[in-house]
């Protein structure tokens, strides 16, 4: 009888363990950090790519006025299997590529950036 009990007990247990550890996992995915009502196009080099899920990022070396270079940190985007679902693969954003990148700023660190597009030289966009 002692057997029948321990059982329910465990996964009762078990059950409340995974309750309160899977709420991080699902607040990951909320884009509220980032400001969508910003679009800003940044005209550059790739630096650095990171084209794999679950998301994507890079970082684009830019060409001030002044003669000066700027980075741009793309430090989330879309994730890679939806860009290669869309017809973007990693060859042809690879670094020293020059693209333009759409991005939305952080709310906390306006130098921070989602990558909400990318528009190579030929014209074409995705997203």
């Amino acid at each position: 009888m002692r057997k029948a009990w321990c059982l329910p007990s465990f996964a009762l247990g078990l059950l409340t363990i995974l309750a309160m550890t899977s709420a991080p996992v699902l607040g990951h995915h909320s884009f509220a950090i980032y400001d969508f009502s910003q679009e800003i196009p940044f005209e550059g080099v790739v630096e650095t790519l990171n084209f794999k899920n679950p998301h994507v990022a890079m970082t684009l070396t830019r060409t001030l006025e002044n003669g000066e270079t700027e980075t741009i940190n793309f430090v989330e985007g879309a994730p890679a299997n939806m860009l290669v679902r869309n017809g973007l693969r990693p060859a042809m954003i690879a670094p020293g590529t020059k693209i333009t990148a759409i991005g939305s700023p952080l709310r906390e660190d306006p130098g921070i950036y989602f990558l909400r597009r990318v528009r190579l030289e030929d014209g074409r966009e995705f997203q």
